[in-house]
């Protein structure tokens, strides 16, 4: 079964630790009960001061005012209120209704894990884990997940399962992973069922059994993870523990990739552009999904969609826009994009025509590729620099040995060291 990275270990990102707005009661939009609200909290009541600052901070009663949120949280966690600390710390990390300062988020974060927040110590985690306002330290990370997973967390749970898989700051242990994601799902984390499902179907830490892989990945699906959503969309498609249906795995592809799952967007982007079903040949929709996945900065989608408007397939012809496409992939490293980039160079197509920079951009497709591939590759490299001088194409491949050399210290390093497009 096809299982993309990100399916097994989510992304440690500080805005999963955050907790969400909370549906107020209605007497709370109402303006009595807000008077009276803002009478208690004005009486010092510490928790109409938080109930006001959710209020501001949502608009749900009265017009949104991050800056009296924020002036409501602080009362109350002046008054030692942790919910309003963790609150106070978020709005002081992302700069809304107060001054963007690291030092004050860490510390009301600190003050709120004090307390007992688990919030707040997963918060904490996170910042050390990703070096997000404080110097990196992922045995700090460990530290603080544990703390909040031991007492109930079950995003710390899942995010201490992906710290044990990636040997970050304890013992690689896909074992220990598996044991911590499978609490976390117990515990109704969404983005755990589908680390679990991801394990399930590779046998990662667990016995492999596809069967019930399908079922957490349904259960991630219904709990509204984008990423169990394409799973349960690839399981379908490949008939990996459930029957083969290809109408129901574009179904889910379909809603994941609304969700915003980019791996979703390609795949029907790649379904619809390929035809693998008669029904599903749309080259407008093939360009629909391939331009969302690109703006989201997918270098397969870019040189996809490049490839279709060099072509004219379901659009005119866009050859200035096809090689604005293939350059964008091709800084994050994918060799068809620097080989599309060659073709366009050598027929002078949405650039100027040139034999220079054709070899220029083969050179660099061939040198990203590896075994027959780039042999292959180079050959029709040193087929178009036949058209130059000794001197120029030394100076060429000086010129790319350097680009690919810079290229491999940005965020193309990975895709160039492997010779593939991300998806």
């Amino acid at each position: 079964m096809r299982l993309d990275a990100t399916a097994i270990i989510c992304s440690l990102a500080l805005a999963s630790v955050v907790p969400a707005g909370t549906v107020l009661a209605t007497t709370e939009r109402d303006s009595t009960g807000i008077a009276s609200l803002q009478d208690s909290a004005e009486r010092g009541d510490r928790e109409a001061m938080f109930r006001l600052g959710r209020m501001y901070a949502s608009g749900r009663g009265v017009a949104e005012d991050d800056a009296r949120a924020a002036d409501w949280y602080r009362k109350a966690a002046d008054k030692g209120d942790s919910r309003a600390m963790v609150h106070l710390a978020a709005m002081h990390t992302a700069g809304e209704g107060v001054r963007r300062d690291e030092d004050d988020a860490r510390r009301w974060y600190q003050k709120a894990a004090e307390q007992g927040n688990t919030r707040a110590m997963t918060a904490l985690g996170a910042r050390c884990a990703t070096g997000v306002g404080t110097a990196r330290d992922d045995a700090a990370a460990v530290r603080w997940y544990t703390k909040a997973a031991d007492a109930g967390d079950a995003q710390a749970m899942f995010l201490l399962g992906s710290m044990h898989a990636r040997g970050r700051g304890t013992e690689r242990s896909q074992h220990a992973a598996f044991a911590w994601y499978l609490k976390a799902a117990n515990a109704g984390n969404a983005r755990a069922m589908t680390a679990v499902g991801a394990a399930c179907a590779t046998g990662s830490g667990t016995t492999a059994n596809a069967i019930e892989s399908v079922r957490w990945f349904a259960r991630a699906a219904e709990a509204g993870d984008a990423n169990g959503m394409a799973n349960l969309g690839l399981a379908y498609l490949d008939g990996a523990g459930v029957p083969q249906n290809t109408a129901t795995a574009v179904h889910w592809f379909r809603v994941a990739g609304e969700f915003g799952d980019v791996r979703s967007m390609v795949m029907l982007g790649d379904m619809h552009a390929r035809g693998d079903d008669a029904s599903l040949r749309s080259d407008d929709q093939a360009i629909r999904w391939y331009s969302r996945a690109s703006e989201l900065g997918h270098a397969g989608a870019m040189t996809s969609l490049g490839a279709m408007f060099a072509d004219g397939k379901g659009t005119e012809p866009k050859p200035a826009e096809a090689v604005r496409l293939f350059l964008a992939a091709a800084k994050q490293g994918v060799p068809e994009a620097m080989l599309n980039l060659a073709g366009m160079h050598r027929e002078g197509r949405g650039v100027a025509r040139s034999d220079a920079e054709a070899y220029f951009w083969a050179r660099n497709g061939a040198m990203a590729m590896t075994g027959a591939r780039r042999e292959a590759s180079l050959a029709f490299a040193e087929r178009l620099g036949e058209k130059l001088d000794g001197e120029s194409r030394t100076a060429l491949a000086a010129r790319s040995d350097a680009w690919l050399a810079r290229a491999r210290t940005d965020d193309g390093a990975d895709s160039i060291a492997t010779g593939g497009a991300e998806d």
